[in-house]
């Protein structure tokens, strides 16, 4: 992995990546190739692998096979006699970009703790024609990681992190997988050999980015809850005072509003409510409420209109009480239900089933539904201690993922 970059314009949010697939294999025939003598290149006819993608994801010239592969450096001896080791470094990355906007809208229901998982796949063919799963081909994602004395390394080595920044636009990487996978070939495939049972083999990987909410943390949900805190400072004037205690709850009101035009602008018009709409709309309540309650202590603790003087008094311990009840219901509905069930439950929730957390066989997409992953899945978890320990650069593994139909 090199780079990767959210590109945000008119509402739409555009994936741009740019690395690297590489493979390794070990073809016996060249085994003893002199390459000094003969050439540091591999004949033009080697055997390689060629590719079919997902739409959008590109491996450039390596899906036509024209790639010719290179002699492994750790396979040449000091008289450069390969072993038959070869590796093909192929680039990938997705033209034109790919819209996270729209491939999974649904996220945006947890916005601004939204996130998405973005998948990608190819399957492994030989000049158009198939390769079957343990019998033409044998995918492993365990390749030895070199050891360096005095160095700390993994035993393999799945995952090259690059130079990458964490951090893009509005997302932050929170994850990188790759697992084997494979599918049933359709009809018009099954030739070359194939026999009941045969699966085409394929190469998972995706990308799990999530929002970096930290912005309308501070500048759009802390502000609205702040209004809403400010709404109980009403209980601080006297329940006879009705007008200065609506007034305040008018000046607040009109707060909501300038708050969520600091964050109108960074997401798409969507036919749904977002976690932050929720948010708004229940500091609204709360202060209708906290209005309710007021005008409630107020006609409670008031005098009759045909009262005589020391009957005109106003009840002010009756208007306490109606306060404090009032006040308490108030202040449950914000922290059970506001807080604790519209916003963080929703969001939890809402990222579980599609966002970066989900796994790939709940994704949108027909590849998620046919392409499985085998046994071979590895999760890379990308977080502050991961930053913190190795910076921009990784080379090493990731997680073995258990049960990876329901958990990768």
């Amino acid at each position: 992995m090199k780079s990767w970059e959210v590109i945000a314009d008119k509402g739409k949010e555009t994936l741009h990546i740019r690395g690297f697939l590489c493979l390794y294999w070990t073809d016996e025939r060249i085994r003893g190739y002199p390459t000094r003598t003969k050439g540091k290149v591999p004949p033009e006819n080697i055997w390689r692998p060629s590719f079919f993608t997902c739409a959008g994801f590109s491996l450039g010239e390596g899906e036509k096979g024209t790639m010719v592969p290179e002699f492994y450096s750790g396979g040449l001896d000091k008289e450069g006699v390969t072993d038959g080791r070869l590796q093909l470094l192929i680039p990938m990355s997705l033209p034109g970009g790919f819209d996270i906007s729209n491939g999974d809208i649904d996220r945006f229901r947890s916005f601004p703790f939204d996130s998405t998982r973005v998948d990608l796949s190819c399957t492994m063919m030989c000049a158009g024609t198939p390769l079957w799963v343990n019998k033409d081909i044998s995918l492993s994602l365990r390749r030895p990681q070199m050891q360096t004395p005095g160095l700390e390394h993994s035993l393999v080595q799945q995952f090259d992190y690059d130079g990458v920044d964490r951090n893009s636009n509005d997302y932050e990487l929170s994850g990188l997988s790759m697992a084997a996978g494979s599918h049933n070939p359709p009809p018009f495939l099954r030739s070359n050999g194939w026999e009941e049972g045969d699966k085409m083999c394929d190469i998972l990987v995706s990308l799990h980015i999530r929002r970096s909410y930290i912005f309308y943390l501070h500048n759009g949900v802390k502000p609205l809850y702040t209004i809403a805190a400010f709404g109980f400072f009403g209980y601080t004037m006297e329940p006879s005072d009705l007008a200065n205690r609506i007034a305040l709850g008018a000046v607040l009101f009109l707060s909501i509003y300038a708050v969520q035009w600091t964050t109108a602008g960074h997401i798409p018009r969507l036919p749904f409510k977002t976690v932050l709409d929720n948010v708004s709309e229940s500091v609204s309540l709360v202060l209708f409420l906290i209005l309710i309650g007021n005008a409630i202590a107020y006609h409670v603790g008031r005098p009759e209109r045909d009262c005589v003087d020391s009957e005109c008094d106003f009840d002010d311990k009756r208007a306490d009480r109606v306060d404090l009840i009032c006040g308490l219901l108030v202040l449950g509905y914000v922290l059970l239900y506001s807080v604790g069930y519209r916003t963080v439950f929703a969001a939890w929730w809402a990222n579980k089933r599609t966002g970066a957390s989900r796994p790939w066989t709940k994704g949108p997409y027909l590849r998620n539904k046919r392409f499985l992953p085998t046994e071979e899945a590895y999760h890379l978890k990308i977080d502050d201690a991961f930053v913190s320990k190795h910076g921009k650069k990784f080379l090493g593994q990731g997680e073995k993922i258990s049960s990876p139909l329901e958990r990768w």
